[in-house]
């Protein structure tokens, strides 16, 4: 691990001072996936590479073991266009789920930010939960497409901020991914980034429930947002894309990217931790996003983490996949379920994904 601060404590705000302003809070947390779960023979079997000894080293190296996926050989045969109304429907049901796997009463939301990856049909999500929870008729709306796996951080930052014209209402934060949507039938002539993507990713939809909290007064249901950043790396524009042509869709990922997460995103974590006055010391808890094997043990190696701390994200990514858009969400609602944080404690949040786009959020039970 790079040499760390020394320790100290987060200045806080007191009452009175300008800075003493509300705390995002994320009061609500749920997810949901598919009921069928395939593993990983299963999709080799069905993609058409069983037999295959490059995509079954792949496959069995990547960190997924099951994966939520919606897939038959009918639906391999049609193209992204031909699923668009399964696709639809498919991201709607799993973000509907999520949203009633919350248990709470919507009344006072005012906001609804949803996310995917891609989309091809309209109205959006935002549009259709608004329509089907019967929520106000004044309730922002925003839906952002494309941010794929980065997207926990800026749609919580841009949740939040609208809360601010909102102050005693909540924002519903819903993300939903359908790989079942674009997933095509391979074969060993095919480019190999087009296996490695389609080793990893699945299905699922993931519900956040934000509310402003004075700091210090939280409802204790979650964790408080400290602080949030972004931060694009020139240059690698092309080492994550969704690529479309008229018969084709696939996931590319470039083989750079476990590289740059052991050599790269310390550096920006570091940075990130010395305008709070915190050091990786501080950190209790490390939802690291699940991207794929070689991306997390690349942050787990260049930040000198344990496998225990990267152990709720080792987990989704080999119960669910790389689910996208949702999986910072998985992995976050893991992390709760299984370490029970304590009051005063730090989670740092890391998240990559197009762009290539580091998300990192600082937060305290």
């Amino acid at each position: 691990m790079p040499e760390a601060l020394l320790p100290v404590q987060i200045r806080r705000p007191t009452p009175g001072s300008l800075a003493y302003e509300p705390l995002p809070t994320i009061s609500g947390l749920a997810s949901a996936t598919p009921d069928t779960s395939l593993d990983q023979a299963q999709v080799l079997d069905l993609l058409g590479l069983t037999g295959d000894a490059f995509a079954e080293t792949v496959f069995a190296r990547c960190g997924v073991h099951r994966r939520g996926l919606e897939i038959s050989p009918e639906s391999l045969d049609q193209t992204l266009q031909q699923r668009t109304a399964f696709t639809e429907e498919q991201l709607m049901r799993l973000a509907t789920e999520a949203v009633d796997a919350l248990g709470a009463d919507l009344d006072d939301v005012g906001v609804v930010v949803t996310a995917n990856y891609y989309s091809l049909g309209g109205p959006t999500i935002a549009h259709r939960l608004v329509d089907h929870y019967a929520l106000r008729a004044d309730t922002d709306k925003y839906h952002l497409v494309g941010v794929g796996c980065t997207s926990a951080v800026p749609l919580l930052r841009l949740a939040s901020q609208a809360l601010r014209d909102r102050p005693a209402e909540k924002a519903l934060v819903v993300t939903a991914e359908s790989t079942s949507g674009f997933l095509s039938s391979l074969s060993a002539s095919d480019e190999r980034v087009k296996i490695v993507g389609a080793a990893l990713f699945g299905d699922g939809a993931a519900a956040a429930l934000l509310s402003l909290e004075p700091p210090g007064r939280g409802d204790g249901t979650g964790p408080r947002i400290l602080s949030t950043a972004v931060h694009q790396v020139p240059g690698t524009i092309d080492h994550v894309r969704f690529a479309v042509s008229g018969e084709d869709a696939h996931m590319r990922m470039a083989r750079e990217l476990p590289v740059f997460a052991e050599t790269g995103v310390p550096e920006l974590v570091h940075r990130f931790l010395d305008r709070h006055q915190v050091n990786a010391g501080m950190i209790d808890h490390w939802p690291l996003h699940p991207g794929g094997r070689g991306i997390l043990e690349g942050v787990q190696r260049g930040l000198g983490l344990s496998s225990e701390d990267v152990g709720p994200s080792a987990a989704v990514l080999s119960e669910h996949g790389n689910v996208g858009t949702p999986s910072a969400f998985l992995v976050l609602q893991r992390l709760i379920a299984d370490r029970c944080p304590e009051p005063g404690q730090l989670g740092l949040a890391i998240t990559i994904g197009p762009g290539v786009t580091v998300g990192l959020m600082l937060l305290e039970w």
